[in-house]
């Protein structure tokens, strides 16, 4: 009986120190796992425009009055065709002393003032119209013309919601043709990315050139349109379930 009682007590404490427990070990659920990537192509509903005044002489004064007359009757010219959800705002303001170098000594030039300004547009069929406009009004200088969707959260959140439905349905599909049943869900990472929202289509970057060459677009480099294209948005998914 002592015997006995020994042998029990040392398979218990041997089972304790293995950290082995029989009676609850289990075996895992198998688990399937998909990966799903979609791409969806939008038009952008919003473009940004940049514009620049920049003159220069002795009088910074004069000059002064010069840039602001120029970009208050160009602003005024294209409030006219904005809309309420659309507008424009100051972006720049800087007056330069320009200097020159003689026997490393410096000497004052000119001064060099820059006025800038950017409008946002919704209606993005009219971009060309409001460059025009500004251009007509005696803006020399034209920059970074960018063409974006607003509000790319809800575009992502679209396409990540039709991917987790895709990923989804594949999962069934799958276990179906593998005679199991889907259990319940591991885990899941949606991710969402869109491409560069800059557009510069080539038309402009002519008329642009001419702006800044000439002072005035000329009529073989003025355009009637710009195409904003499409924004590339990506949505990759991967998801786990476990199955019966």
């Amino acid at each position: 009986m002592k015997k006995q009682f020994l042998s029990i007590l040392l398979f218990s404490f041997l089972m304790m120190f293995s950290g082995v427990n029989i009676a609850s070990a289990e075996i895992e659920d198998p688990v399937l796992s998909v990966e799903v990537n979609l791409n969806s192509e939008i038009e952008p509903d919003t473009a940004t425009v940049k514009f620049f005044v920049v003159n220069s002489g002795t009088n910074v004064n004069e000059i002064k009055t010069k840039n602001d007359k120029i970009v208050n009757t160009a602003i005024a010219e294209i409030k006219k065709k904005l809309n309420s959800n659309e507008s424009v705002k100051t972006i720049a303001y800087r007056v330069n002393n320009i200097y020159s170098y003689k026997d490393k000594i410096r000497i004052f030039q000119k001064y060099e003032v820059t006025n800038g300004f950017q409008v946002k547009i919704k209606d993005t069929a009219k971009v060309a119209d409001i460059i025009k406009i500004a251009t007509d009004n005696g803006v020399k200088r034209v920059d970074s013309l960018n063409f974006y969707v607003e509000n790319s959260e809800e575009a992502c959140n679209k396409l990540m919601a039709q991917a987790i439905k895709t990923a989804k349905n594949r999962v069934n599909y799958l276990a179906g043709a593998a005679g199991v049943q889907v259990a319940r869900l591991k885990n899941i990472n949606p991710y969402c990315s869109l491409n560069s929202n800059y557009v510069q289509p080539r038309l402009y970057n002519a008329m642009a050139k001419s702006v800044m060459a000439d002072g005035a677009a000329s009529e073989e480099s003025a355009i009637e349109s710009i195409e904003p294209g499409t924004i590339n948005f990506s949505a990759r998914v991967n998801m786990s379930y476990y199955l019966k």
